[in-house]
């Protein structure tokens, strides 16, 4: 079975940085959301 790396790669290169962006904006989010519930 052949399998085409260089679209894999490009999968990785666009897939990575993304997750990665969302799951610091997610803890971010997450981090205030957490502060907010103790201020009231």
């Amino acid at each position: 079975m052949y399998t085409d790396w260089t679209a894999v790669i490009l999968l990785l290169l666009t897939a990575v940085p993304l997750a990665a962006v969302v799951g610091t904006a997610a803890f971010f989010i997450w981090q205030q959301r957490k502060k907010q519930v103790k201020r009231f």
